[in-house]
């Protein structure tokens, strides 16, 4: 499926600690509600930001937020009971995205593109047809083929690792969004990629417009079949390589249009 943008989104949920109510802190994933979907757009081909969406969105079955969520997520009662519903925020969020046909949803975990399948779902809406990115994923691949070591890094730490400052409010949704998409957009970025990565990378694109596989780098990096696949695998991750079926090997986007 061609990119035809890189939409990176955080969502807020309504939540409960056990002290304010053992059952719904017990049902958390099934129970909790979107309040608010911050979302930035990214060029795949510069990875510049083309824009933003932000919107609080009203709960149904809990309108009433815990303390806990409000001091977490720094939203208040009078802000989401002003939001329009699931339904209608979730219609804009599609509208401002013109259509998630051919669009790379980029989020920190799992979580927000199953919240927002889930719950779209539920409302009777169909199923998204985007393609999910786990940045959280690709940053501790990325970390590794840096540094060695296999980590889990939350938001707030790979932003610290990558020396950057978080900007705005943590767990608000599109400041949370925000930071989200610079590590994205320097993660695609292969200037950042490892030595290994680019070494690969070179190779790939001198054999345009033949594939590179690991039989025939083998024969220029004798060495390479210790680190083909991370390297591979990053530059998958990177975006500038595509794979073939059947194991016929890589070659460059770049080439492709």
């Amino acid at each position: 499926m061609s990119e035809r943008c890189w939409i990176v989104v955080d969502l807020e949920a309504t939540c409960w600690t056990i002290e304010e109510d053992p059952a719904l802190a017990a049902q958390q994933r099934s129970e909790s509600e979107v309040i608010e979907i911050g979302a930035v757009q990214l060029s795949p081909v510069d990875r510049s930001v083309l824009s933003e969406f932000q919107t609080f969105v009203r709960p149904h079955r809990h309108p009433k937020l815990s303390p806990f969520c409000t001091r977490l997520t720094h939203i208040e009662q009078h802000q989401v009971d002003a939001a329009p519903d699931f339904r209608t925020a979730y219609g804009r969020f599609l509208q401002w995205m013109d259509g998630d046909a051919g669009v790379v949803l980029a989020s920190w975990g799992r979580y927000d593109h199953n919240q927002l399948r889930r719950q779209a779902i539920g409302a009777g809406l169909p199923a998204p047809r985007w393609t999910p990115l786990n940045i959280k994923s690709a940053f501790s691949d990325w970390y590794r083929a840096h540094s060695g070591r296999r980590e889990r890094h939350g938001l707030g730490r790979a932003i610290r690792e990558l020396g950057w400052q978080f900007e705005g409010t943590a767990h608000r949704g599109i400041d949370d969004a925000r930071n989200a998409a610079r590590i994205l957009a320097h993660l695609r970025d292969p200037a950042n990629a490892s030595e290994r990565a680019q070494r690969l990378l070179t190779l790939v694109s001198s054999r345009a417009p033949e594939a590179t596989n690991l039989a025939h780098a083998r024969r220029i990096h004798p060495d390479i079949k210790a680190w083909w696949h991370s390297a591979r695998k990053e530059l998958l991750a990177l975006g500038v390589v595509r794979e073939l079926p059947d194991g016929r090997g890589l070659v460059p986007r770049l080439l492709e249009g």
